[in-house]
């Protein structure tokens, strides 16, 4: 199945590249970004991202179950991605605070 059409990535290819990442030590969180540069391609117009994330995960899931991937490497992953997915959704609450302050325009402004 063709998963990026700009880039011709499949996801065979993605397969391949998950066994080759995951088996570093310290593996990355696979995320598309680093799946992309290790096949040493770049997303284009971005509207893969979404079946790229899904690829992914469901990959990890299945070298997994095949015993390719250790369940440690793929627990390891998991949790890193929850302590970033953590801090991005405390980020963006943040600055969604922040950019809900009143914005001082000319009619809001008195003239003196």
């Amino acid at each position: 199945m063709i998963v990026c059409s700009c880039t011709v990535i499949s996801d065979s290819d993605i397969e391949s590249a998950l066994i080759e990442i995951l088996g570093q030590p310290n593996a990355p969180i696979p995320t598309p970004g680093v799946v992309y540069r290790h096949l040493q391609k770049r997303m284009n117009c971005c509207g893969c991202a979404p079946l790229a994330v899904d690829t992914i995960y469901a990959k990890v899931e299945e070298l997994e179950r095949k015993g390719i991937v250790s369940p440690n490497v793929c627990a390891t992953a998991r949790s890193k991605l929850l302590q970033f997915t953590t801090r991005r959704a405390a980020s963006r609450q943040k600055s969604t605070e922040t950019s809900t302050a009143p914005i001082c325009t000319t009619e809001t402004r008195k003239v003196a």
